[in-house]
């Protein structure tokens, strides 16, 4: 009799885990199920933008921040989309995962905004100009009243080397002694000695610039 009982019992009591087992599936199937089914109906990233297109910083460790968004297929955006960015040279410019672009060095880097689960992407052309001194050259020169001499004037980032195309100005201390022009070209008016400045008009560089000593005699 006391063995027919105990047998009940494990039977019951199998029963009882059986079913809540059972119970357990069904709650682990929705729970996996569910965000699956607003996954799939939440807006698919068809399209992505960001501004601005191109981007240009001049100081060492200067910070941007790119605003971006993505849209659907209607071009309305997409809530809490994920958006991946990549810097072709993180040597130049680095790029956070919010789109801050941090200045590393002077050179060119591309930006690219991408999604996952989508071929949509954005690019963006980033230039970094960190100019750190003009060298003018001759530093010291001599001429006679009359004579001319073209002036030359060389831009250098933090590395040293030059830019090719960045445009200077140039200005005299005394005009009655020498004069120059907007080329560098300067001509010899009076016995003296002036100073040739020569500087950039690129913004944040107010303080850089060169210079070279002239002697005019007689």
């Amino acid at each position: 009799m006391s063995y027919k009982y105990d047998l009940n019992v494990e039977e019951a009591d199998m029963r009882k885990v059986s079913k809540e087992q059972k119970t357990m599936h069904i709650v682990v199937f929705f729970a996996l199920i569910i965000p699956l089914l607003f996954l799939g109906c939440s807006p698919k990233v068809s399209w992505l933008s960001a501004q601005p297109r191109e981007i240009e910083l001049n100081k060492l460790g200067e910070t941007f921040q790119i605003q971006a968004v993505a849209l659907d297929k209607e071009n309305k955006p997409v809530p809490n989309a994920v958006l991946q960015w990549v810097s072709s040279n993180p040597a130049v410019v680095e790029v956070s995962n919010t789109g801050l672009l941090t200045a590393k060095g002077s050179g060119n880097s591309v930006i690219t905004l991408t999604s996952p689960n989508t071929d949509a992407k954005f690019v963006i052309q980033c230039k970094v100009s960190i100019l750190a001194a003009i060298k003018v050259e001759p530093e010291h020169l001599e001429l006679k009243v009359g004579e001319k001499h073209e002036m030359e004037a060389k831009v250098l980032n933090e590395r040293n080397e030059p830019f090719e195309d960045q445009v200077v100005g140039w200005a005299s201390s005394d005009d009655k002694v020498v004069f120059v022009d907007d080329l560098g070209n300067i001509t010899a008016i009076t016995p003296g000695e002036a100073t040739i400045t020569a500087t950039t008009p690129s913004k944040g560089l107010s303080h850089t610039y060169g210079k070279a000593t002239v002697t005019v005699k007689q």
